[in-house]
């Protein structure tokens, strides 16, 4: 059996977002065919069979080229002697890379283009900086085949290079169950008349944090000229950099992070996702339409979603309110 050291920037034990939920579910499948040398900031720790170093704090600071790090790396590196080395997310390439180490990066984004739709001035930075670490991979997973023509686009890969392993959806967790719907409507204080709509995720990633400007701003507006009866809940761990501390509304629910987002998931009429940045593809989407459920998206946030009767799309904001 091939020992696989798999080093990520997020505990997956968390499973608080995306990140953490795309490694832990790939980590635990390939933990069937191989013996796993985990490596994450410390936190949380799972009773799964294997091993989990925990050398750093969960600090942006700890994830990319960092010294102290490096000489952790090295050390557990030397005891552990993995005959492979995988890489979550390419911020700790450089750390692998002056280490003289070869790795397989899984690349949940293309991370430059994350940073560029964002309007951020840091992109051209993080593209060098992504692109150092496609080039010292022996090989690269992405998340879908949009992301797979992103990377041959920008870095000039090899097609040979790049295999797609799409984003996993816990289907034990994650399938139409109205068991809780009465329990969950009731614990919102929604009458039978009103339309449960949905918004959930990491509430403090900077794609969310448009998203809620762009409910407050063009959404409700629209959705009370329209007088829908409805509740916008928005679920999910952060306050959106402040930007859910002083919005207040009628028909708005904010009720943070929640333990099972999928009993939302499946009491509500529909789920909306009105991304205008980002990079991947949205697990919360994939979620959602794992439990049947109606997902109304943007096309970026809905990028490299194959199609789904449950998924629509719409781009314009008027429409968008219209069709919720």
């Amino acid at each position: 059996m091939k020992k696989l050291m798999i080093i990520s920037p997020h505990n997956p034990f968390l499973r608080s977002n995306g990140g953490e939920n795309r490694v832990y579910l790939i980590t635990k499948e390939l933990s069937k065919h191989n013996k796993i040398v985990l490596v994450c900031p410390a936190g949380k720790c799972g009773k799964e069979s294997y091993k989990a170093y925990q050398p750093f704090e969960d600090k942006a600071k700890n994830k990319a080229l960092n010294f102290k790090l490096l000489n952790k790396l090295r050390k557990i590196i030397k005891r552990e002697k993995p005959d492979e080395i995988q890489l979550e997310f390419p911020w700790q390439g450089l750390n692998l890379i002056l280490l003289g180490k070869r790795y397989i990066l899984d690349e949940h984004n293309v991370e430059f283009l994350r940073f560029k739709r964002t309007g951020s001035r840091i992109w051209p930075i993080v593209y060098l900086y992504e692109l150092l670490a496609c080039k010292f991979a022996k090989k690269i997973v992405c998340v879908s085949e949009t992301d797979k023509k992103y990377l041959i686009k920008y870095f000039r890969l090899n097609p040979n290079k790049i295999e797609i392993i799409e984003n996993p959806v816990d289907t034990s967790i994650f399938y139409p169950n109205t068991k809780n719907n009465k329990k969950v409507r009731k614990e919102l204080g929604l009458k039978k008349d009103e339309k449960f709509v949905l918004f959930f995720g990491q509430l403090d990633y900077y794609p969310n944090v448009e998203a809620i400007e762009i409910i407050k701003k063009n959404i409700l507006p629209e959705l009370e000229k329209k007088k829908a009866k409805y509740k916008l809940v928005i679920c999910g761990k952060g306050n959106g950099k402040g930007s859910l501390k002083n919005f207040k509304h009628k028909n708005l629910i904010f009720k943070g992070f929640v333990d099972k987002i999928q009993d939302y998931i499946n009491a509500s009429d529909i789920v909306i996702t009105p991304l205008k940045s980002g990079s991947g593809t949205r697990i919360k989407i994939l979620e959602a339409l794992a439990c049947e459920k109606k997902v109304l998206s943007t096309s970026i946030g809905a990028e490299g979603i194959n199609k789904n009767k449950f998924l629509e799309l719409e781009d314009d904001w008027e429409k968008f309110a219209g069709r919720i």
